[in-house]
Formats: structure tokens, C-alpha cells, sequence
């Protein structure tokens, strides 16, 4: 009797001290002038036939919700679930474990139910000797169950129901007891229905009925709820799912969510130069080859990337979800990119891009005043293609299957519920990825629109599948391995590196460049691996008919383009490394006319080949882009290192140049793309790309030689003319750097261009 009291006091209590309720967790007592309140629950709302029984018993903890913020009333409960509910509802004193049952161990989750409810007589086991924890409880046994929990009295009412001849006998006093108490009526139709399992919902009504009757609980007004707020197409899994919690951050919780169990198969931590992984590994149980790893990109400044990757090598679907619950919030707002309709087309050098852009920000704004923000990443669903050759070498791409929105969530009260749905269909990867901040990853609306309609115009040249290798990009129709559908993507070098975000940092030093700059650095040092230079992993199809090379090479466009992103981005960052790329690339061009990679004018003049194949000995042809842009790093190199090597190999390019620029132009005045190594031009340039190299040739030679600049601005002259000519326009590089060579007046007619064409 006096665990009963003290159950009553506590309600007195609770009535008493309502606002602190509502404060702690979200509820209270209403009246008719009270304002509505937040729910716990997003299928727990005005509408549930048992919100007010559910509330008051969640909020005395003597039931609890499951991680991903459902109740999911309809779900069965077991014999253990209602000995520990039935537990914390009477609070039971803890008994210490006994070999009473066959499937309750010393170490068993049900211990402390089991033991006490038995201990107290409610329930007593069955007669195979075991407790039952799996089995569902029927509705007979929670009639047995309750009327042994709250010792009620048969009234000498006599009540029977239209099955009585189906509840078992050892159950029927129960059944009748609970009808005479009323705390249960029976079905619509005048039946008791005793073998069908009972669902939390139901069996919190009965508790809560039984727990009024014997006063452990004070009966409080109905409560109405606020609609809660919903993100993306939120909707709710009725069914059981499985949850395991990922040590992710302390600031907010989550969980790995799925119809099978996450087992946890292990943490690492891998070192970047500028970044740190910790990557979490989980294996699903009952289907081995399906795994789910979480990266955590940890950045220098506390914000984090999260790249999640589902992979299946077995046939069939599969779907996990990534749950975040995070408290302390007042409003979220989400702003989507697709604010910015993108305009599709195709092209011969690329067909169709089936991707976009990113989902969009989740800004926060925290009940002390402060925002953060959160970039989410769509997910993409893929197959990896491999190819191998003779040689050994492989060549790797994926076909994209699918771009899908991943994020939904809800703002309860003060808890934001984040979900985001990885959804795999058999034999592919899932990737989704997300950036977090507690800071503002814009400075402003203004900035964070800018950037987002920058993403749809150029939507082709912007990144938007990351993951924690590195991005994926639409590769041109001219690689292998290529999917029929024509849908191949890859690790393209040059946008692993991001000189446009490089752009927008130095301009705005927003926080989401840094970000992207730092994640930059990051997938470049895990692409390169243990060498000291960067190899393609996709072969291209038109040097495999030219030359028969096959994935990997160096591509030496991709290394000039990386060694000067590294060089400018380290200074930006402060890296103490910073150039160390340019060094090591600068000692490659170096070392290639030992090598035979060389197209050769005479002694002292040379080109050098834009490729270098890794499992093949061939030279290939010198285009006028590569061959600027190696000179250009070697003229860079020079004046970091001074080391003679590197100007001796610049010297011996723009002699080789100078002798021949006659030929390198064209007679329309634009510039030949290539020479052969039989010392043969041919092919249509680049619109800009050419004009912005030889710009920056200029400028080099300014510093360092003089005397070598007629043939670079004869070059410019001839290559600007081209294009004013035919109004292709230029770029915001090709006009900075006509204006800083004082040769502005040759600024090509047609419109500005934020990337080469």
C-alpha cells in the first residue's frame, strides 16, 4: 500500500508543479484558456485515439518512444516488454537474478522485469519453463497480469463475452475481473477477442485505466498538440526497425536505423594532411557483403563532413536510414537549392548529367540566440564497373542508377528530427553526405543564394556527389568502362580539386569554401596515395585508340592544375607544405626528356608529352594547354626553389615555341590544339582555356625573362583576335589578366564566362 502512495504523491506532485513538466518535457495539463503544446512523438498526435494515456505515462518515464521520435503504438508487445512496463508503473523494488527461467540470463536486457513481476506474482512463467520474452502478450494474459499487478477484487458482477468459450481457462477470471473494474470493455461486437496480441497502444490504456482505479495517478485534461513542422517527405514506419547508435558527436545523437541489425564491425582513424577520418564500420546481421560505413571528416575550424556509404553485393533491397535528434532548437528553416530550376541539355562531349545539386541548408537557430547550419547531399545510388587489361592495370568508373532526395525530418517542440534514407535496390553503393557546422556556413542569405544559383547554371562543373574518397562527376562519352545507358561517372581529377571554391574564398572567406577546400585537400591526398603525383583511374577511349593507353596514366594538364591549387591553397591556409606539390610535380617534367617523353625540335628545344603511361612504354602527342601549363609550373617552381633544373626545362619549351609559332597558328588566327610526334598540327583549340595560359606565360617570363615574351604576346594578339572576331566572348581570368598585362584592349567581343569552355 505504501508503494501505491508514494505512486499518488508523486502525481500530487506532478499536477502541482505543471509548468515544470511542461518545461522538462514538453507537456502539461490543459484547460480551456491553456495554449497547446509540443508532441514527443510524430505518429503520436490530436488525432490518436490514446495521445493522453500515451503522454502521461511517457512523462512519468514509465514508457518510452523509440530513438527515431515514434511511439509506434501498433507494434506488439512482448511478455518482457510488459514486465518492465508493468515494473516502472508499480516501481517494483529490484530483485537480483535467480535460474528461474531458461531464456532470462544474469546479463538479459528483460532481467529486471522479469525478476520483479515475478518475484511480486503477476507473472509466473510458462510451463516449458521459460518466461517468454519473445512471446507476444494476448489479451487474455494482460487481463491476468493486471488484475495480479493492482490486486483487484471480483465485484460479483456477473459479465460474460460472445467468445467466452475461447479465453482459456486459466485466464477467464482475469477477463471478467477487468471487465467488472471496467477497465476494459470488450470489442465493438460484443467479443473479448483473448488470443490476439496486444499492441503498446492498447496496452497503455489498460495500465493507464488500472493505475487511475488504484490512484497511483492523478487524471489530467486532454491535451492538444502543435503540428509539429516537417522537412522533405517525412513519413513514419509503423513497423518494428532495429537501432544502433553511432558515437558520432556529443551535440546530438544517432542512430543507424533498418529492418536487421547493425552490428558495430569496427572504428579507425585515418590522418590527412589537413583533415582526420574517423570511420565507422557496421555489418548488416543475416545478409554478409551488406555494410554500412560512416566517415566523419573532423575539419581544422570543428565543422565535419559526413559521408555514409551503404554497399550491397548481395540481390536484394536494402534500406538504412541515418537518424540525428539534436535539442535546444526554436525554428529550422530549410532552404532548398531547387529554388533554381536547372536548365538540362546534352552534349556530344558528355551526353546526359542525371545529377544536380546538393538538397539545400538546414539553418538552426538555437534557443540561446546562435545559428548553425548544415549543407545535406542528396544520395546516389550506383554500380561500380571495372575493367582490367593484359598489362594488370584497371581502369574504374560507377554507373549512376539514381539521384534521390535523402533528408525528411520534423521539429518537435524543441528536438529537431533529421532523417536521411539510403535506399539500395541490390548489387550497388549508396552514398549520401552532409557538412556540419555550428557556425554559419554563409554570411548571408545573399552570398548562400549566389552560390546556390552559380550550382544551377553550372551544374555540370559543380560538385555534388561526395563522398569520402573523393567526388563523382559525369565523365565524357570517350571513357571505359562505359554503362550502355551512358550514364558513366568518375573521379575526375580536376574537380576533385575546386579552383571556383578556391575563387569564392579568397573573395568571401566563406565558411562553406573552407570547408569544401579543406575536403579538397583531403581527397586529393587519399587519390595520390603513396606516390608523389596524381594517375587517372578512367581510361580514355580516344588515347586508347591513339596510343593503346589504358588507365592509369599522368595526365599532366591534371598535375600542373593540382600542384597549383595545392601551392594556392596551402598559402591561403598557411600550410607548411604548400609547395610541396609543385615541387614534386616540377621534378616530373624535369625528368621526363631522360625518359623519351619528349617531342623533340631540336637539341635544346622540346615539348613535353601530355601523357605518361604507367604499364606501357609509348610518348604521345603535346597539346598547346599542357605544354603551357608544364612550362608555367616550371617558371612557378624556379622562382619558389631556384633551382637551375626548372628554368632550363621552361627555356628549352618556349625556344621550342619560339621556332615554331609560325606553325602553331592557324590561319584563321586561333591556335592549333596539337603536335604529333611527327611533328604534326592539327585539331581545334579550346574556346578560352588556351588564351587564359598564355596570359599567365606572360606574366611568368615577365619575372624571370623578358626577352622571352614576343612570342607569348604575338600568341595572345593572334588568339584574342580569334575570338573577338567571332564574339565567343572570355572569361573573368582572361579579363583580370589582360588588365594586369596592360593589354585590356584586346578583350574579346561576346559575353564573360565563369569557366573555360
Amino acid at each position: 500500500m505504501k508503494m501505491f502512495q508514494n505512486r499518488k504523491m508523486k502525481g500530487l506532485v506532478k499536477v502541482g508543479l505543471i509548468a515544470i513538466v511542461i518545461s522538462m518535457f514538453g507537456f502539461g495539463v490543459l484547460n480551456a484558456n491553456a495554449n497547446p503544446v509540443s508532441p514527443n512523438f510524430t505518429d503520436v498526435h490530436n488525432d490518436f485515439w490514446a495521445k493522453d494515456e500515451v503522454t502521461q505515462l511517457v512523462d512519468l518515464n514509465i514508457i518510452n518512444g523509440y530513438p527515431d521520435k515514434q511511439f509506434r503504438p501498433s507494434l506488439e508487445v512482448s511478455r518482457a516488454q510488459a514486465a518492465n512496463l508493468m515494473t516502472n508503473a508499480l516501481e517494483l523494488p529490484f530483485s537480483p537474478y535467480k535460474p528461474i527461467f531458461k531464456d532470462v540470463s544474469a546479463k538479459s536486457s528483460h532481467l529486471k522485469g522479469a525478476m520483479a513481476t515475478y518475484e511480486a506474482g503477476i507473472f509466473l512463467g510458462k510451463q516449458d519453463g521459460t518466461f517468454g520474452v519473445a512471446d507476444s502478450l494476448t489479451r487474455e494474459q494482460m487481463a491476468t497480469v493486471i488484475v495480479r499487478a493492482f490486486k483487484l477484487q471480483d465485484t460479483g458482477e456477473d459479465i460474460t463475452f460472445k467468445d467466452d468459450a475461447k479465453i482459456s481457462e486459466s485466464h477467464k477470471f482475469g477477463v471478467k475481473v477487468l471487465a467488472q473494474h471496467g477497465i476494459t470493455t470488450g470489442k465493438e461486437d460484443g467479443t473479448f477477442d483473448p488470443k490476439t496480441a496486444v499492441n503498446r497502444g492498447t496496452y497503455v490504456v489498460f495500465l493507464h485505466r488500472a493505475m487511475l482505479q488504484n490512484g497511483l495517478i492523478k487524471k489530467l485534461p486532454a491535451i492538444e498538440f502543435i503540428k509539429p513542422e516537417m522537412y522533405g517527405n517525412y513519413e513514419t514506419i509503423r513497423h518494428e526497425q532495429q537501432f544502433v547508435e553511432v558515437p558520432l558527436t556529443t551535440s546530438a545523437k544517432t542512430y543507424l536505423r533498418s529492418n536487421n541489425a547493425m552490428l558495430f564491425a569496427g572504428e579507425k582513424t585515418l590522418q590527412h594532411a589537413h583533415a582526420t577520418d574517423i570511420v565507422y564500420t557496421y555489418r548488416m546481421s543475416g545478409y554478409p557483403g551488406v555494410t554500412v560505413e560512416l566517415t566523419k571528416r573532423e575539419l581544422p575550424n570543428g565543422d565535419y563532413f559526413l559521408f555514409t556509404e551503404l554497399r550491397n553485393s548481395r540481390n536484394i533491397p536494402v534500406s538504412v536510414d541515418i537518424i540525428q535528434t539534436e535539442k535546444g532548437l526554436s525554428k529550422g528553416v530549410l532552404y532548398e537549392y531547387s529554388r533554381f530550376p536547372i536548365k538540362k541539355n546534352v552534349d556530344d562531349t558528355f551526353g546526359f548529367d542525371l545529377t544536380t545539386y546538393p538538397t539545400g541548408i538546414f539553418e538552426k537557430i538555437n534557443t540561446d540566440g546562435t545559428v548553425s547550419q548544415r549543407m545535406i547531399g542528396k544520395s546516389y545510388q550506383s554500380v561500380e564497373l571495372n575493367q582490367k587489361y593484359a598489362t594488370g592495370a584497371e581502369s574504374h568508373t560507377r554507373e549512376l542508377k539514381q539521384e534521390s532526395e535523402a533528408f525528411s525530418g520534423a521539429m518537435l517542440g524543441e528536438t529537431q528530427l533529421s532523417v536521411y534514407t539510403l535506399k539500395s535496390r541490390g548489387f550497388d553503393v549508396v552514398d549520401q553526405w552532409l557538412m556540419s557546422s555550428e557556425e554559419r556556413l554563409f554570411e548571408d542569405r545573399k552570398q548562400m543564394d549566389s552560390w546556390m544559383l552559380e550550382s544551377a547554371v553550372n551544374y555540370k562543373k559543380r560538385n555534388k556527389w561526395y563522398t569520402a574518397k573523393g567526388p563523382y562527376n559525369k565523365m565524357a562519352v570517350t571513357i571505359e568502362p562505359m554503362p550502355k545507358s551512358g550514364r558513366g561517372y568518375g573521379r575526375n581529377l580536376l574537380l576533385v580539386k575546386e579552383d571556383r571554391v578556391m575563387a569564392l574564398y579568397t573573395e568571401t572567406e566563406a565558411r562553406y569554401f573552407e570547408n569544401l577546400l579543406y575536403n579538397s585537400f583531403a581527397n586529393l591526398d587519399i587519390f595520390r596515395g603513396p606516390l608523389t603525383y596524381w594517375k587517372t583511374e578512367v581510361t580514355s577511349t580516344y588515347l586508347k585508340d591513339l596510343y593503346g593507353i589504358t588507365a592509369p596514366f599522368v595526365d599532366t594538364r591534371f598535375n600542373e592544375q593540382i600542384a597549383l591549387f595545392m601551392y594556392n591553397g596551402g598559402k591561403a591556409f598557411n600550410h607548411k607544405d604548400y609547395n610541396v606539390a609543385l615541387k614534386n610535380y616540377a621534378d616530373l617534367l624535369v625528368s621526363q626528356k631522360a625518359k623519351g617523353n619528349t617531342i623533340n625540335v631540336d637539341n635544346k628545344s622540346y615539348y613535353i608529352s601530355d601523357y605518361f603511361p604507367s604499364a606501357q612504354k609509348v610518348t604521345t602527342h603535346s597539346s598547346m594547354n599542357h605544354l603551357l601549363g608544364g612550362m608555367n609550373v616550371l617558371l612557378l617552381a624556379y622562382q619558389e626553389f631556384k633551382s637551375p633544373a626548372y628554368l632550363a626545362a621552361a627555356t628549352s619549351i618556349q625556344s621550342a615555341l619560339e621556332k615554331e609559332k609560325n606553325k602553331w597558328i592557324r590561319p584563321d588566327g586561333d591556335i592549333w590544339y596539337k603536335i604529333s610526334l611527327e611533328r604534326k598540327f592539327s585539331g581545334r583549340d579550346y574556346v578560352h582555356l588556351t588564351l587564359e595560359d598564355l596570359i599567365n606565360s606572360y606574366e611568368k617570363w615577365s619575372v624571370v625573362d623578358q626577352s622571352k615574351l614576343p612570342v607569348f604576346e604575338e600568341m595572345i594578339r593572334s588568339k584574342a583576335g580569334y575570338l573577338d572576331k567571332n564574339k565567343l566572348g572570355y572569361t573573368t581570368k582572361i579579363k583580370k589578366g589582360l588588365e594586369r598585362i596592360g593589354m585590356s584592349d584586346l578583350l574579346p567581343a561576346g559575353k564573360e564566362h565563369t569557366d573555360a569552355l
